[in-house]
C-alpha cells in the first residue's frame, strides 16, 4: 500500500528522470572515456587526491585555530600543515604518488585478504563461509599482483576511479529506467 510520502517522493524521482538519464549517459561514457585512457585517469585520481590533501589541510588549519585551544591547537595545524605538503608532492610529484598510493592500496588489499581469509575460517561452520574465502582468495591475489606488477602504478588508480564512474553511470540509468516503470499512474507522464 502506497502512502501520500511515497507519492510524493515518485513524483519528484519522476520530474527528475531526464537528469538521472543524463549524468547516467555521461557518466558511462566518461568511464569508458577513463577506461580507455587510463594513465590519464591514473594522473586525475592523483590531482583528486591532490586537491582533496590541500582541502583538508586548509581546513585543518582554520579548525586549530577556530576550535582547539592550547597545545591541541598547534597538533592540529601540524596535520593541516602535513595535508597540505601531501597535496603540493601529488601536483608537483605526480608519478611518485601513484606509485606511494598504488602500493598503499595493494597493501590495504593483501591486509584486506588475510582478514578475510582469517574471518573465513571463523565462520567456516556457518553456510556460505565459502564465499567469504573466495573473497578473501580474491583480494589477497589482487593486492599481491598490483605490488608484483612494475606498471601498476601507471592504471591501477585510474582502473579504480574509471570503473566507480562507469557504475555510478548505470546506477543513474538503472534508477531512470526503474522511476519509468514504478512511478505510479496518478503521476505526470515525462
Amino acid at each position: 500500500m502506497k502512502t501520500v510520502g511515497n507519492d510524493l517522493v515518485f513524483d519528484s524521482l519522476h520530474r527528475n528522470r531526464k537528469w538521472y538519464l543524463a549524468f547516467g549517459i555521461l557518466l558511462v561514457i566518461f568511464g569508458l572515456i577513463l577506461m580507455a585512457t587510463l594513465p590519464v585517469a591514473t594522473l586525475s585520481a592523483v590531482f583528486i587526491f591532490g586537491v582533496l590533501m590541500m582541502v583538508g589541510g586548509v581546513l585543518h588549519i582554520i579548525a586549530s585555530f577556530k576550535i582547539f585551544e592550547g597545545g591541541m591547537r598547534w597538533f592540529w595545524a601540524l596535520f593541516g600543515l602535513l595535508y597540505l605538503i601531501a597535496g603540493y608532492f601529488a601536483f608537483t610529484t605526480p608519478v611518485q604518488t601513484a606509485i606511494v598510493l598504488t602500493n598503499v592500496l595493494a597493501i590495504i588489499l593483501i591486509i584486506a585478504g588475510v582478514i578475510r581469509l582469517i574471518n573465513a575460517f571463523v565462520f567456516r561452520p556457518t553456510a556460505g563461509w565459502g564465499w567469504i574465502l573466495f573473497s578473501g582468495i580474491l583480494t589477497l591475489l589482487a593486492g599481491i599482483m598490483i605490488l608484483r606488477t612494475p606498471d601498476a602504478p601507471f592504471w591501477v588508480l585510474g582502473l579504480f576511479l574509471a570503473v566507480d564512474i562507469l557504475f555510478q553511470g548505470i546506477n543513474y540509468l538503472m534508477l531512470a529506467s526503474y522511476i519509468r516503470r514504478e512511478v505510479p499512474k496518478s503521476s505526470s507522464k515525462v
